[in-house]
């Protein structure tokens, strides 16, 4: 009796849990989503092939094209067509 009621027990647990775990995951994405926007914006060689391209991230191992960062895409994008390096 007492095995039927903890297994009874576990089993609203685990599906009480079941029901709430959609509810926060969900609300963790939207949070992080809004998060993950970049802040900043680099003009970076390619690695394979000639040219450059616009990255959210610093380029750590690829070669960043000028010393700045920039606020948005398009600034950067205006850069890296007026960049002589990334002219091939």
């Amino acid at each position: 009796m007492k095995s039927t009621l903890a297994l009874s027990l576990g089993l609203a647990v685990i599906l009480g849990l079941g029901a709430a775990l959609p509810v926060s995951a969900a609300t963790t994405t939207a949070t992080s989503a809004a998060a993950a926007k970049p802040t900043h914006y680099y003009v970076s060689l390619k690695a394979k092939g000639p040219g450059c391209e616009v990255v959210a991230m610093k380029p750590t191992t690829k070669l960043m094209v000028g010393k700045h960062s920039f606020k948005t895409e398009a600034d950067a994008s205006k850069a890296m067509a007026g960049d002589k390096a990334c002219k091939a």
